[in-house]
């Protein structure tokens, strides 16, 4: 894992997650080398999974999956262990420091986020999934270079993942607006929540994670609706977050803040803190993934909820960022192999990521295969059929976590007055400058 394809680094560019790829490359086979069966286990086995604590209401989407699992394996329990979500990724490394991780657990794909599989693979704490034709079949040749790296594979996508606003469609009707198309038409509704004793939005402004892709919503709507390939520039040194589009993205955030478009005490709100607002019609939007708006449709049937996305200067600018982003990873110390990744197997099947993606709220890559477009997720449909509006996470691709820390963190600074754009943003040329 530590030789990467330094001939061919532009693999680490930004992907575009387009309709046309996702149905015309999905779900392709990967070579890899057959692995001997490992032994059956015979006797009770429970293995445990790990997973972040989820927000979307009172059931994980994997309890139903483990029990249909335990049903056909008897022999087998799974027991699910839960995290807050801005502490996972740092429970699992200090877990597998010590020798006691789950047998299996949630990771993102690349390297650029805290809980990213790239760099627990180079420390040897994941096993290798290439020789494993139904891991390799679940990878997406659009997402190739977010989870394989010198064609070995030590991760498994679960899912697709849109990022939007889950908004109360009620809560806007209230206001007399819908939602906003432009960055002047959220100014103006800004005022009209003010005025109404609401927030137009809620932020977890306390987690630097919620921070950063509350920015990385901006940025698809700017950054990447200018340029699609920045991330590609700025991995060949051609480009810089200082002095590029990604000011403006700082810039808006600052905006917002004056224009008191966030929720009181924004810059020490929690994750927890986000779905009842919503639900409340307290705030009109939350900054979260798209799948928690099935959760809110199933909690409040009074209201109407949908997904939103963060706009640019015009219509025509707004870009919904969608991403296999979501994987588990099977611990390669873990006492329980050959169970886990027997699990493994079957979140693989067809039937079952239909049944994770209705539960969870996301796009199942059956779905995308069969060019359906998810009920759910009605706002989202002239997305899904315009490759030019869908892009993938770029943080995915940022050479380690830090860029991302620094970003989350930075945002922070701007809601406290603490830092200025031009800080947060040489933190995160520091941070890429580091690289893996």
């Amino acid at each position: 894992m530590k030789n990467r394809h330094t001939s061919s680094r532009a693999q680490r560019r930004l992907v575009r997650l387009a309709p046309v790829t996702l149905l015309a490359l999905f779900l392709s086979a990967c070579s890899g080398t057959p692995e001997a069966t490992p032994t059956e286990e015979t006797g009770p086995v429970e293995i445990l999974l790990a997973t972040p604590a989820y927000a979307g209401g009172d059931t994980n989407p994997y309890e139903p999956l483990m029990a249909a699992f335990t049903q056909e394996n008897p022999n087998i329990t799974i027991k699910l262990v839960e995290t807050p979500n801005d502490q996972h990724g740092q429970t699992i490394r200090t877990q597998l420091q010590a020798g006691n991780a789950p047998d299996i657990f949630y990771v993102t794909a690349g390297r650029g986020i805290n809980q990213s599989f790239g760099s627990l693979a180079d420390a040897g704490y994941l096993e290798e999934l290439t020789g494993q034709q139904w891991a390799a079949d679940t990878v997406p040749d659009s997402a190739r270079s977010l989870y394989f790296e010198d064609n070995k594979l030590y991760a498994m996508p679960v899912d697709l993942a849109p990022l939007g606003q889950i908004t109360n469609i009620g809560a806007l009707r209230d206001l007399g607006v819908g939602p906003a198309t432009t960055f002047r038409e959220v100014l103006d509704q800004c005022k009209l929540a003010s005025a109404a004793g609401k927030s137009l939005y809620g932020l977890a402004g306390a987690s630097a994670a919620n921070n950063g892709m509350h920015a990385m919503q901006i940025a698809a709507s700017t950054v990447y609706a200018q340029d699609p390939d920045w991330d590609a520039k700025r991995d060949k040194g051609e480009a810089k977050f200082v002095g590029s589009d990604w000011q403006v993205v700082l810039e808006r955030i600052l905006q917002l803040k004056s224009a008191d478009c966030y929720q009181d005490g924004v810059a020490g709100a929690g994750m927890d803190q986000l779905f009842p607002a919503v639900a409340q019609g307290k705030v009109t939007a939350a900054f979260t993934p798209a799948g928690a708006v099935a959760a809110l449709r199933a909690q409040v049937t009074t209201g109407e909820f949908d997904v939103s996305i963060f706009p640019g200067n015009e219509a025509g600018d707004s870009r919904l960022l969608a991403t296999p982003v979501n994987a588990l990873a099977v611990n390669a110390a873990g006492k329980h192999k050959t169970s886990a990744l027997k699990f493994l197997e079957f979140l693989a099947k067809p039937s079952s990521q239909d049944e994770l993606a209705k539960l969870n709220g996301n796009v199942a890559m059956t779905a995308a295969l069969s060019g359906s477009i998810p009920a759910q997720f009605p706002t989202l449909e002239s997305y899904f059929k315009d490759e030019s509006r869908i892009i993938a996470q770029p943080n995915l691709v940022w050479p380690n976590s830090g860029v991302f820390d620094a970003l989350g963190t930075g945002v922070q600074g701007l809601l406290t007055g603490q830092a200025t754009p031009e800080q947060v943003l040489k933190a995160m040329d520091d941070a890429y400058d580091r690289g893996e």
